[in-house]
């Protein structure tokens, strides 16, 4: 007969997402992980497969939260450029106002793990989506460049605020960046 499992499921894969961010995925031990989540290293496994495994769920638990933003951003800003330069000027004080200076997830996990295998594919579909969703908003406005390349360079530009946020705190800086941007590419 199966054991019944005594904790959520989704709160615990919660706050092993918010230790993967803090911490790194090769810096999380099992030991954090089953400390963190207040279950035995069986509860572990037999939820959870392998660090591994509770990685790729908790990043695919925080693309879905970032695709729905943007959704909701491009629906409450039709206008492509308004839309971009929102989302910059959103996504650098987010960056910003992070207490732990945590930066962006996969952001941390590129630079992190992207030599060994276990989050290229990933990512890689990452970003394919992510900017597909970018070229289909552009879609709707007028270009100096083709929407692919703009579309790469908000991946770009946003990955850049987002690492740079980790060590520089001064929002004029970034401020002035995001400028520079807008200006460059519309």
């Amino acid at each position: 007969m199966p054991r019944v499992k005594l904790f959520d499921q989704d709160a615990a894969k919660a706050k092993a997402l918010k230790l993967f961010w803090e911490k790194g995925y090769e810096s999380t031990s099992l030991s954090d992980l089953t400390s963190t989540l207040n279950i035995g290293k069986g509860s572990f496994y037999d939820t959870f497969g392998s660090k591994k495994e509770l990685f790729l769920s908790c990043v695919e638990m925080y693309q879905t939260a970032g695709f729905d933003q943007l959704e909701i951003l491009f629906s409450e800003k039709p206008d492509p450029t308004e839309a971009i330069r929102f989302m910059l000027d959103s996504h650098t004080a987010a960056m910003l106002a992070d207490d732990g200076t945590k930066g962006c997830l996969l952001s941390n996990s590129t630079i992190e793990i992207s030599d060994n295998g276990i989050t290229t594919e990933l990512l890689e579909k990452h970003n394919q989506e992510l900017k597909q969703r970018f070229v289909t908003h552009l879609n709707r406005g007028t270009y100096k460049k083709d929407v692919g390349v703009l579309a790469d360079a908000i991946i770009l530009h946003t990955t850049g605020i987002s690492v740079m946020s980790k060590y520089i705190q001064d929002p004029e800086r970034f401020k002035q960046l995001n400028d520079l941007f807008m200006d460059s590419v519309y």
